[in-house]
């Protein structure tokens, strides 16, 4: 399937991917039923992951949405139908947690269902503190899938995870950034400034150093860290070009000129 740009079709209701400079801005676009996800829109992430990790230029991914709601997970219809599609919800939710580089979920309004793993599977989740967040699996008699619960426990832990699933509970935007959900909370009309700031900041970052930094947190937040691999990797990135740079920089009192080497 063909990446949708934003600037294609007026109207369409596809996710888009836009890259401005070193970010790229994937959008859910279907804001009049609260941004649920559909069986084709799951195959245009799991498009934009690939095209996004055969761009080198691209250091930092944004996830956004337009119009009051965040995105509300998956069409329960297509659900229901139980029809195969090319990919299930987990596959786009575990695409995006695949990136190499950092992602940051910028959300507008409120998470509900299958929102919540889509923001979850970011690094980051910066949020308008008049937010809410509502996971109802339990109430439609699902046990959520695997590998998004396993993101919840990793990143939040079980308390947190349990809290949110087995109540069903609307949480409001405080609470979620005390259980760590959240990463930061601002005014609505600060969003896009803050998100800019993160991809700036990211973007002067040695970019191989950031991807095996984040790979090693990630592994280290897992049940069975590679340690040899992530030493391996400490090691090659103590020998590389971008590490040798950073160093000349710095008795040279400039600052580096980073290549991904």
């Amino acid at each position: 399937m063909k990446a949708m740009r934003e600037n294609e079709i007026v109207g369409n209701e596809m996710p888009t991917l836009r890259v401005d400079g070193s970010r790229a801005r994937i959008r859910l676009r279907r804001p009049e039923k609260r941004n649920r996800v559909e069986p084709k829109d799951l195959e245009a992430l799991v498009n934009f992951v690939q095209e996004i990790h055969a761009n080198s230029s691209i250091r930092c991914v944004t996830i956004e949405a337009t119009g009051p709601s965040w995105c509300s997970g998956y069409h329960l219809g297509a659900l229901a139908a139980r029809d195969k599609h090319k990919y299930g919800f987990n596959e786009g939710c575990d695409a995006i947690a695949s990136i190499k580089v950092p992602t940051v979920a910028v959300i507008g309004g409120n998470i509900h269902g299958g929102g919540t793993d889509l923001a979850m599977a970011c690094d980051m989740r910066i949020a308008s503190s008049s937010i809410m967040l509502a996971m109802p699996a339990a109430k439609i008699g699902l046990q959520y899938y695997a590998t998004g619960l396993q993101r919840f426990v990793e990143r939040i832990g079980p308390s947190a995870t349990k809290r949110i699933f087995l109540t069903g509970e609307s949480i409001q935007a405080d609470e979620l950034l005390t259980m760590g959900y959240l990463t930061e909370i601002l005014d609505q009309d600060m969003l896009e400034p803050r998100a800019s700031e993160i991809c700036q900041a990211i973007s002067i970052l040695a970019p191989n150093a950031v991807k095996m930094t984040k790979k090693a947190i990630d592994d280290l937040a897992g049940l069975n860290p590679d340690l040899d691999q992530i030493q391996t990797n400490h090691l090659a990135s103590a020998r590389s070009q971008d590490h040798l740079e950073a160093m000349k920089a710095l008795r040279e009192k400039r600052n580096p000129n980073f290549e991904g080497s």
